[in-house]
């Protein structure tokens, strides 16, 4: 996870990720070390945001760590979305009004992502997933969507975490 904490080190207030896999893809484990990239306070208390479905973490840049899991009904043929109460019950509206102005002060990183209907416009989608043929491995495809995602991207590239093994 040495790639995750890497990015930690690089993202800056305002950044969004946005993590989509299946269960057991490693989405927690990596925004774990990404905290610990950010340096945030304590992160081996990062954990799966799945029964409080959002965590503050305090540090360096505060990290939004939200869990939209329990949002939503898995194994549909057609991507389901949240109801407007539960979503914006958690001030997810406010944050990505927030991320849209320029007037970030925390990162947020979110897991299901699929379950988001209108994620920010600015945002680096991270995939997740495990091959079939080695189940210790892990497999990561990214995709900056806006200009600050781009250069993030193109920064994490820059460090060299990103090489095959």
């Amino acid at each position: 996870m040495s790639a995750a904490r890497t990015l930690g080190g690089l993202v800056q207030p305002g950044d969004a990720l946005l993590f989509f896999g299946p269960m057991g893809a490693g989405k927690t484990t990596f925004v774990r070390a990404l905290a610990a990239g950010m340096q945030v306070d304590r992160p081996e208390r990062v954990c799966s945001p799945t029964f409080n479905l959002c965590l503050v973490h305090p540090g360096r840049v505060p990290l939004v760590h939200v869990d939209l899991c329990r949002l939503g009904e898995l194994g549909t043929d057609t991507a389901p979305s949240i109801s407007s109460p539960a979503f914006e019950a958690l001030g997810l509206g406010e944050l990505v009004d927030e991320l849209a102005a320029g007037h970030g002060t925390r990162v947020i990183a979110v897991e299901w992502s699929e379950l988001w209907a209108d994620p920010p416009g600015q945002r680096l989608e991270l995939r997740l997933s495990t091959p079939a043929d080695d189940p210790a491995r892990r497999a990561l495809v990214l995709v900056p969507i806006g200009d600050r995602p781009v250069a993030l991207l193109g920064a994490w590239v820059g460090t060299g975490a990103l090489a095959a093994p």
